[in-house]
Order: structure tokens, then sequence, then C-alpha cells
């Protein structure tokens, strides 16, 4: 019987090292994280078991999604309750809880500034939920090292200047096609549009046929697939994830597997299409659109050494994906709350299409050159990603044991780099900080705010967004072209209701009244 008191032992022993590291992992180790951030001077909620601070967090939000707000552009409370509650409770130094990973706020621009640019990866991407980066894949966004150098060097080009030019007339056609249906509805005596679907139907169109070579109605049931796929992910955010969850078949895991084959499906269509055309004409190009440029990437010399840099078939479904997500996504929050807060804001609809007409005339459309000189235009841009960035925060995670600024920063500890609230921040951009006032950016972006960072609607540094000139030059053709030919005022049927699904989106839909110039 000896050896079963062995076995015994044994069993125990293994049974007693598991305990003690799942009692280390959920409180030993985030009590001596609080004890640590509590002795310089920062508190927070307190750590619950687990769960962390989460059900305080899924509360506070639903409860202020049930009702809208007044007309006003002061939305953190509204889309980030828990982080006004607890800045007004603990200051803007404050630690929280997800599960038992301890998350500090980090609202200053000059510390972001340290963290972004960190060039010796001391401050990594926060290894997101599996089940949420089905949206865009293990593109870009969620690469790292080398691998991320590697595809960041590929797709750069796509997002050149002289390439983006070459973008414009498909950009004006869509838009085109977008404004006659709206002048049609407009005589029909239909005045009301709800400008959402529209912008996001338009970015759509634009990225499918300038990086992906296809229109929206070829590639409408792959859109159609990632917005659902966009709902799924957004009940993530305010969950934590249990490892081994996404195994399960649970009805929402069902419809993530099926909504992700799907996809991957589709996608994998469009790129053998590409092959088979490149085949059929012996050319050896695959396109000089982003899909071609990752499909053409081929083996280069390093450094004295051939290195492989080509991409395989899913990893350009990963960027495809990416593209196709945040490639009209961005452009068409930003539209739609540009429209809100014109429509809203007469006095500065009237001045940009003052400068439009100037510019481009009223029957011209723009072109790369005269949309270069439409300064008030992008200064009514400028203002709505700062009221309305579509990225309401960054993330990120310090790798080893780091000192930011007055605070020793124990390893494992998430950063969450706020840039809402930063874009509110009343000490940043002066008492006006939650009115819409472009003239603020009337001498650039240095002169606006009292440090550069506290702009940052396309992140900063190294893995700044790489489509941002793209997003940018799209919203402008985009609204000159309204601007050229309606004008137009916030439905009485509007609801400000900004609300945080994967972007900051109106809960209840954009809607405008419109009249014809």
């Amino acid at each position: 019987m000896e050896w079963l008191f062995w076995v015994l032992a044994a069993a125990f022993g293994c049974l007693g090292y598991f305990v003690l590291r799942i009692v280390t992992v959920i409180w030993w180790k985030p009590l001596q994280v609080k004890k640590c951030f509590e002795s310089q001077g920062v508190r927070g909620p307190p750590y619950r078991l687990l769960n962390g601070n989460f059900a305080d967090m899924v509360r506070m939000n639903t409860q202020a999604k049930s009702t809208p707000i007044p007309w006003s552009h002061d939305i953190v409370p509204r889309v980030l309750p828990y982080y006004h509650h607890w800045t007004k409770t603990y200051g803007k130094d404050f630690i929280y809880w997800v599960g038992s990973k301890p998350r500090l706020n980090v609202p200053h621009p000059e510390l972001i500034k340290e963290i972004l640019s960190n060039k010796f990866g001391h401050y990594e991407n926060i290894s997101s939920n599996p089940l949420g980066r089905q949206l865009v894949g293990q593109g870009l966004v969620g690469l790292r090292g080398e691998k991320w150098v590697q595809h960041r060097r590929i797709i750069n080009p796509a997002f050149h200047l002289d390439f983006l030019k070459g973008m414009v007339p498909t950009i004006v056609e869509s838009t085109a096609n977008m404004l006659e249906k709206w002048g049609k509805l407009v005589l029909s005596g239909a005045e009301e549009v709800e400008v959402l679907k529209e912008f996001c139907n338009l970015t759509a169109d634009v990225i499918s046929r300038t990086a992906l070579g296809s229109s929206y109605a070829e590639a409408k049931h792959i859109f159609n697939l990632q917005d659902q796929q966009m709902l799924l992910t957004a009940e993530l955010v305010l969950s934590v994830y249990v490892p081994g969850f996404r195994f399960l078949p649970t009805r929402k895991n069902r419809q993530r597997w099926k909504l992700e084959k799907e996809i991957r499906k589709c996608m994998r269509q469009v790129i053998e299409a590409r092959e088979r055309t490149a085949d059929i004409e012996q050319s050896g190009s695959y396109g000089t659109d982003l899909l071609g440029l990752m499909m053409s990437a081929k083996n280069k010399r390093v450094g004295g050494k051939l290195q492989d840099v080509r991409m395989t078939t899913e990893e350009i479904i990963d960027e495809c994906k990416t593209f196709y997500f945040a490639g009209h996504e961005t452009t068409s929050i930003l539209l739609t709350w540009t429209i809100i807060l014109l429509g809203m804001h007469q006095d500065w609809q009237d001045r940009g299409r003052k400068e439009v007409l100037e510019v481009c005339g009223k029957n011209v459309v723009p072109d790369a050159d005269s949309v270069n000189h439409l300064k008030i235009v992008g200064m009514i841009l400028n203002e709505a990603l700062r009221l309305y960035p579509p990225a309401v925060f960054l993330q990120r995670q310090a790798v080893k044991p780091m000192q930011l600024g007055r605070l020793s920063i124990p390893a494992g500890t998430q950063l969450l780099l706020p840039i809402l609230a930063i874009h509110h921040d009343q000490c940043l951009w002066g008492n006006d900080a939650n009115e819409f006032n472009p003239a603020r950016f009337s001498e650039g972006i240095a002169k606006a705010v009292k440090h550069p960072l506290a702009f940052m609607p396309f992140g900063f540094g190294p893995r700044i967004c790489v489509g941002q000139n793209f997003a940018l030059l799209e919203a402008k053709v985009v609204l000159a072209m309204i601007l050229q030919r309606f004008s137009f005022v916030t439905s009485p049927s509007y609801a400000h209701a900004p609300v945080m699904v994967v972007t900051v989106r109106p809960q209840h839909g954009a809607q405008v009244i419109l009249h014809m110039n």
C-alpha cells in the first residue's frame, strides 16, 4: 500500500500547487499591486475576485445608455460613465481591475507620448479577447514584432500621397451616386435621411473599389457579415474572458464560428479571382491596389540576405478583414458626426460651404489639388474628430517593471490611454473644451492645444493608423460635395445618444433634413 500513499501524496501535492497558483493569481498578486499603487497615492474602486470591476462598469453603462442626453458635446459621462465616475471619485490617476489584471489610467499626454513612442517593446498591445480578434483578424492591429514590421512595410505604399491622389476620382464617383439618390429623395418629398447608414454604404463602396478592386455591391455580403460580427464583438468589451470559453458550442459562439467561416470563404474567393485574372493575362501583376500589393510581395534582399517577405493567403485575408472594417468604419463615423455637428451649428456649415464654392465652384467636383486648399473644411473635420473620436481609448501593457513619470509600474500592469477624455479636457483645451469650435484649429494643431499629443484621433508613434491620410482625404471630398449640393439641419427626430459600439456611434441613428441648394 506504500505506492498508494505516494500516489495520493503526489496528487494532493499537485492539487495544492494548483490551488496555490490560483490563489496567487486572483488574490495575493492583485493585493500586492494594489498596495504598490496605494503607496504612491493612486487609488481606485475596490478589487473583486475574478470579475474585477466589470459588474460596476456594466451597471453604469446600462444606466447611461437608457436615456439620450441634451444637445451637448460633453459626452464622456455617457460614453464612458465608469471613467467619469472614477475620475470624480479618485482623481485622474486611478487604477481599476479587468478581472485580476490591474489597469492604470494614464491621462497625461507627455506620458502617453513616452508609451506610444517606445521602440524597445516595453509597452506592448494587450492580448485581446480571442473572440473579439475575429473582427479584424491577425492583421496590423494585432501583430507584433518582425511580423508587424513586415506587413507594415508591404502595406505602406498603398497610402503614399501619390497613390492617394489617384483614389480621388473613385471617391468622387461613389459620392456622386449617393448624392444623386439624395436628390431624388428630396424631390420626392422625403427630406429626412439617416446619414449613418448612407455613409456606411458609401465608405464601404470606396474601400472596396480603392483597396480591393471591387464595388460595394460585390462586397456587400462581406460587409453585412462584418456588421454582425461587430455587434457580437461589442458585447465582449465589458466581460472577462474565461480561457477555453471560445471552444464551447454556445449559441453566440456558434454564430461567431459561422460568421468567421463565411467571411474567410468570401475573401478567399476574392483572392483566388485575382489570381485567375493574373494567370489569364500572364502579366505577372496582381494590380496596384492594396490587395495587389499584398499579393505581389516577393522575396527581398535585406542586408545582403534574401528574406521571405511574402504574405500567406490567410495573412492577406486577415489584413483584408482589418481594412474592410477599419477602412470604412472610421470614415463613416467621422462623416456622420460632422454632419450632425454642422446640422446643429449652421454658422459653421455656411462657412464651410462658402469656402467650398470659392475653391471648387458649385458644379465642379473636387480634385486632389483643390481639396488641399479647403482649410475651413479641414478645421471642421478636426473638431469633429476631437469631440467624437472613432477610437475612445488605446491600451498597452508594461512587459517589465517600468518608471512612468512619478509612478513605478509593476510588470503586467495594463495602461488605459483615454483619447476621448483627453480630447475633452479643459486643462488642455480651455473652458470651451466641450463646445464645437473649429476656429481653435485655425493655426494648426500645435497652437490649438497646450500639448500636441492631446489630439490623437488616429493614435501616435510607430503604430499610428496607416490609413489616417486616406480617411481624411475621403472625408474632405465627401463633405465638400455635400456642401456644394445640399444644406441641412439636424432632424427633430434625432436623439443625441453617443455610445461606444467598438467606435463612438449615435445609438439611435443620425437623422438630418436635407434641402437642395
